[in-house]
């Protein structure tokens, strides 16, 4: 079963390559990728942006490929960002998305975090679905890198889920 195929664990240096060539493929096939700059500093050194500073960042793997990945981004002491959230598009619409989501929430809550917030393009219409489906709330519009993108916060478990972040 596909569910049981998938392996996640923490991002290791030797992933960067897979890392870039997902976030690329990924962003391109829902036309968001373009020209590199500072915006993807983070990736350039997930384990500094990431897990050093008390976050983390997973990946996924079906067999030897690589399948999915995401971080979680301390922005506070009980705030974290749900980022980098990418499925490779053979992958997508089997609920690895929402694994990855999931598996983010669980550490989340094992390094002490009360809220996630996060960020993506209103053309995204996927990535919103996924998020209002896991919980998420908007809490607004904006502009981000010229793209509009829509925020949403989701409060973790014992928390008042109406409260804002």
């Amino acid at each position: 079963m596909f569910q049981d195929d998938v392996i996640f664990r923490r991002f290791e240096r030797e992933d960067v390559d897979n890392v870039w060539h997902l976030h690329r493929s990924a962003s391109e096939a829902v036309g968001v990728y373009g020209p590199e700059g500072t915006w993807e500093d983070d990736l350039r050194n997930i384990g500094e942006a990431y897990i050093e500073s008390g976050g983390d960042f997973i990946v996924a793997h079906i067999g030897p490929q690589f399948a999915a990945m995401g971080g979680l981004q301390p922005v506070g002491d009980e705030i974290a960002e749900l980022k980098r959230i990418r499925v490779d598009p053979a992958f997508q619409r089997r609920g690895l998305g929402r694994r990855i989501v999931s598996e983010l929430e669980s550490r989340a809550v094992a390094l002490g975090f009360k809220c996630i917030v996060l960020e993506t393009t209103t053309i995204q219409v996927g990535a919103q679905r996924l998020y209002e489906t896991a919980g998420y709330i908007r809490r607004g519009e904006g502009k981000l890198h010229g793209y509009a993108v829509i925020f949403y916060e989701k409060r973790l478990s014992g928390q008042d889920a109406l409260g804002f972040c």
